[in-house]
């Protein structure tokens, strides 16, 4: 995992705690200083390949940390 899907992730857990669902594209987009949602895309279905998140099909804020990511997600973020 690169230091930015860790950054990605820890974001994701962090929203999820405090507002209990998930961020939208335009949120995360916002929070993160990115230009486009497609970035936000690639994170997440990165993140969905490593298996460390789940989508869930045809809902939205439908993503959902697994018990992998959200060890990553919490204990560790590489580079900080």
């Amino acid at each position: 995992m690169t230091p930015k899907q860790a950054k990605f992730l820890k974001f994701l857990a962090d929203f999820i705690d405090q507002n209990g669902y998930t961020p939208s594209y335009e949120e995360m987009k916002q929070v993160l200083n990115y230009k486009s949602k497609s970035r936000i895309h690639a994170f997440v279905h990165g993140l969905k390949n490593r298996g460390y998140v789940r989508l869930i099909p045809f809902m939205k804020r439908s993503i959902m940390i697994t018990p992998k990511g959200r060890k990553i997600g919490i204990t560790r973020v590489p580079g900080k």
